[in-house]
């Protein structure tokens, strides 16, 4: 009997798509899903689920960049970049493995 090769990285890779686009098609269903690309600082600290503080703070800190200044007074945000900035926020989850 053939012993199976499972490389982790792959499979937590694969793993976090399924569940993202499970989460997508839940979230369809509901009609709360966003297709939308840029938001507004208000529109992202909503998306985000966070305080417009809490924001803020992390735009001073640079975990979150603006893509496109706009015009001096509105700064839009990617939906990639925030999404990234989400995930990297449940690195936490990692060290507490069980």
């Amino acid at each position: 009997m053939a012993l199976l090769s499972i490389n982790e990285e792959e499979l937590e890779r694969f793993i976090a798509k399924r569940v993202r686009e499970g989460v997508r098609e839940e979230l369809a269903k509901r009609g709360e899903i966003t297709d939308q690309k840029m938001f507004s600082r208000k529109d992202a600290y909503h998306y985000l689920g966070v305080s417009g503080s809490y924001f803020d703070n992390a735009v001073k800190r640079g975990f979150i960049n603006p893509s496109l200044p706009g015009d001096g007074r509105t700064r839009y945000y990617l939906r990639e970049d925030l999404d990234r900035f989400a995930e990297d926020g449940k690195d936490y989850l990692k060290k507490a493995r069980l």
